[in-house]
């Protein structure tokens, strides 16, 4: 029998979910107003399922720990339950990690999401096991794994079906290579929701595997606007059984897959530049009406003829009638 927390993830944990950036003023305080309309572009404008906050795109490590909360707060109330909501909670501190944990189940946050230990720098199975299962008895809010490269240690498939044990533990963002993702659904997908950021990969994973989220990208912002929603038309066209026609509309997205990975991919991991790509991706959704402000330090922002190039590239995908570059 699933606990509490597993059912809920299997229930509410589904379709398309948005990872969003944290929007920032020109003064580089959290933009309130900014958070707001992002929240109802994504649910209002292009119909996400669920909404991930406060994550690495998000810029929580650049965040005290009263703005990462306050970012939660916002978010939950600008929700107002349309949706369900992960935020992101780990912390370097066990017990900041903990009390950011149960301040966003206070805060209408349905899940929790702990990314790996991230200090000491590659820790053992010993010490990830203990993390997890010592937050899972200081707090009963549901907990996503978040196996990501940021922490600098990657969860084996073995390990985390053996957290897949722990009660609260009801699901992992998983974005590994494809052998790594499917060995840790067939080692424990029955107890826990298994989950991949990869648009490109979605549709496949979804009909083949069984997987029922995209968890989470800015591709689902940045490829659709209110009137074109490709990633949402080919997943219900495949929940309706209409393959052929959900693998038609998949393929049109192509160019858009070859534009994310020229400015949201190659910068971080192919060019080895070693900068997480917000500065990019703010970029991209201000030039298509979504403005969230500057990065923080020691991000930088794009120059302008970056921002021109990538003004060109969102023309020719039909994203934005001409270019033009955000103020």
């Amino acid at each position: 029998m699933l606990s509490r927390a597993k059912e809920l993830a299997f229930e509410k944990v589904t379709g398309l979910w948005v990872a969003m950036p944290t929007p920032f003023g020109e003064d580089l305080l959290v933009d309130e107003g900014a958070l707001r309309r992002s929240v109802d572009h994504y649910i209002d404008g292009i119909g996400v399922d669920g909404i991930f906050c406060g994550g690495v795109m998000g810029e929580f490590w650049s965040m005290t720990l009263d703005e990462r909360r306050r970012v939660h707060e916002v978010v939950a109330d600008a929700t107002a339950g349309r949706v369900p909501l992960i935020a992101q909670t780990a912390h370097h501190v066990f017990e900041e990690c903990v009390a950011l944990t149960s301040h966003a189940g206070e805060n209408d946050i349905d899940i929790a999401i702990v990314m790996n230990p991230y200090f000491p720098p590659r820790p053992s199975d010993e010490l990830v096991r203990a993390w997890y299962r010592g937050l899972a008895d200081r707090t009963d809010q549901p907990m996503f794994l978040f196996n990501t490269s940021y922490s600098g240690y990657s969860i084996s498939p073995e390990l985390i079906a053996e957290l897949a044990d722990i009660d609260m533990v009801c699901g992992i963002k998983n974005p590994k290579p494809r052998e790594h993702l499917l060995a840790v659904q067939d080692l424990c997908g029955d107890r826990i929701v298994v989950c991949d950021a990869s648009e490109e990969d979605w549709l496949e994973f979804h009909l083949d595997h069984g997987f029922q989220a995209l968890m989470s990208t800015p591709a689902v912002a940045l490829f659709q606007t209110p009137e074109h929603r490709p990633v949402a038309r080919y997943t219900e066209l495949a929940d309706a059984g209409r393959l052929e026609e959900a693998w038609e509309v998949h393929a049109t997205l192509e160019p858009h897959r070859g534009v994310f990975q020229r400015w949201m991919r190659d910068p971080w991991l192919t060019n080895m530049a070693g900068a997480v790509p917000i500065a990019e991706l703010k970029a991209w959704l201000g030039l298509m009406g979504l403005p969230q402000g500057p990065v923080r330090l020691p991000l930088v922002p794009l120059g302008e003829a970056d921002q021109a190039r990538l003004a060109a590239d969102l023309a020719s995908l039909g994203l934005i009638a001409s270019p033009r570059v955000t103020a």
